[in-house]
């Protein structure tokens, strides 16, 4: 009877992305090298503190929680890619009341992965390019640089956040059902009208 055993670099390259696998689903590295990971067509999931998001949390009035993070890194269109998704719970001012709220905000990207800017012109519509400089490549400022772009320009309560707006919107309705005390009655006289036709 005879055993196939693995060559040495297969069994290794097995345990490593078993070990990337589990390390990668909870706490994220600041760098990581975005072509390897192409080229083991890599998904990356877990999560940073918000306090890690320095330029994002001078927005916030709270760099407390964290921000989860899914990273897929293949080919498409033949070109090497990153297709992301960020999402975090943040604590803005309201710009209406100017008390904290929650607000979600999510973020998705992909990124064509290009060695010079000559590449650009070459990529696809819906792909954005990433020019790749050096041996690693940040994700938490890739990730904080979205997540930038996705907050909203404005940042208010869905309802009436305070006494005052409430007391604001009360008085404009009943100011609009005031202006028109005999609308009903006009539309009584046509309603009859249209009868004795």
């Amino acid at each position: 009877m005879k055993v196939k055993v693995k060559s040495d670099t297969n069994l290794y390259r097995l345990s490593e992305l078993l070990y990337y696998r589990r390390i990668m689903q909870t706490q994220l590295p600041e760098t990581i090298n975005f072509v390897r990971q192409v080229e083991l067509n890599r998904t990356i999931e877990g999560c940073y503190p918000l306090e890690k998001l320095g330029r994002l949390g001078e927005a916030l009035l709270s760099s407390e929680g964290e921000v989860s993070v899914k990273l897929d890194f293949g080919h498409s269109f033949g070109f090497a890619c990153l297709k992301a998704k960020a999402s975090a719970k943040l604590l803005v001012t309201c710009q209406r009341c100017l008390n904290p709220m929650e607000t979600e905000v999510t973020g998705s990207f992909k990124f064509a992965l290009v060695h010079s800017e000559e590449e650009f012109e070459l990529l696809p519509d819906e792909f954005e390019p990433y020019l790749i400089e050096g041996e690693e490549q940040s994700i938490i400022d890739l990730i904080e640089d979205e997540l930038l772009l996705s907050l909203p320009m404005v940042t208010v309560h869905d309802d009436a956040c305070s006494d005052f707006m409430s007391s604001q919107e009360k008085a404009i309705k009943e100011a609009k059902e005031a202006a028109h005390p005999f609308a009903a009655l006009k539309a009584l006289k046509d309603d009859l009208g249209n009868k004795t036709k």
